[in-house]
């Protein structure tokens, strides 16, 4: 198809038989219509160059579509422009999106589950926070949690994922793991799944970070800014996501706090003591408390008297 046709068409100056051959021209193969997607580009480029202006300049101004002819060259160059800037707002406009940041709350005996912008599969236990992009661009995927989070991460290795939280940063490309770093707890805890990852603490100066595989735990203790790690049984640190508050050799005192995110109570102890009882045990998140404290009871340890809705009162037998 003749150029000088095409711009007649597209200045809106083409004949109803101009108008048929094109559309024909267009049928005939999936080329001739990306070359006219070509052909438009360098039209509307030319509007933004402002050579429209001469053919409103008096009669003897040439036709719009013979001046799109005769400045081809001066086409290009706008052209190069409008595909640099197009290419600019493309880019900023995705950097902005970036910049938007989503925040989901679980309140307390709730779990969500979400699933990320790069595919990242993430459980929220009760009482935490994630913080994280509409879109992440740039050469790492960053998130911010507060609480606990179980994260199957999508494998990117030119796009490292890292969480923030606590002080931690936890560094992996695509691994399965746990972090439990809640403010009203003494330690963040991060235990590796499958893959591997590297917990660091980088406000800490004389810290060294560290490197986990599977079935180790790293613990951090922000008092002592040190952090270490140990070989565990992973089940008690990350059944909870799949419905259960499963504990090995766990004191009291910990198992009540778990409990009071999960329904949403406050634990009240006769003295320190008590909270030092160890336990060992799986219960099912769906059962009510009332049947959560009878398998508690049992041990024949503890009582337990209902204050109110909202506080249970911890007895040493």
């Amino acid at each position: 198809m003749e150029k000088e046709t095409l711009y007649k068409f597209f200045d809106g100056k083409a004949s109803r038989k101009e108008k048929d051959a094109i559309r024909v021209w267009l049928e005939a193969s999936p080329e001739n219509e990306k070359e006219l997607f070509r052909e438009r580009e360098f039209f509307d480029a030319m509007i933004l160059s402002g050579s429209g202006k001469e053919a409103d300049k008096g009669k003897k101004a040439r036709p719009f579509y013979m001046i799109a002819m005769l400045e081809l060259v001066k086409i290009a160059a706008v052209f190069a422009i409008t595909i640099a800037c197009g290419t600019y707002y493309y880019t900023s406009e995705i950097q902005k999106i970036g910049q938007t940041m989503n925040t989901i709350t679980v309140p307390s005996g709730q779990r969500v589950n979400l699933t990320l912008p790069d595919g990242t599969n993430v459980w929220l236990n009760a009482r935490s926070e994630l913080r994280y992009p509409a879109v992440f661009t740039g050469d790492k995927r960053e998130i911010t949690l507060d609480g606990e989070g179980y994260f199957e991460v999508a494998k990117d290795t030119s796009s490292p994922f890292i969480v923030n939280s606590g002080k931690l940063e936890i560094k992996v490309t695509g691994t399965s793991f746990n972090i439990a770093a809640y403010p009203d707890e003494k330690i963040v805890q991060t235990t590796l799944v499958t893959g591997s990852v590297d917990v660091s603490c980088p406000e800490c100066a004389d810290t060294e970070s560290v490197s986990l595989v599977p079935n180790e735990i790293a613990i951090f203790v922000p008092g002592i800014q040190k952090i270490e790690k140990k070989r565990v049984d992973i089940a008690p640190y990350v059944a909870w996501h799949e419905g259960f508050l499963t504990f090995h050799d766990e004191s009291l005192g910990s198992i009540a706090k778990k409990l009071e995110r999960w329904y949403d109570l406050t634990f009240e102890f006769d003295q320190p003591e008590t909270e030092e009882l160890i336990f060992y045990g799986s219960i099912k998140r769906h059962e009510n408390i009332s049947q959560v404290l009878d398998m508690l009871r049992c041990t024949n340890l503890i009582g337990f008297t209902i204050i109110d809705s909202k506080t249970v009162r911890v007895t040493r037998l």
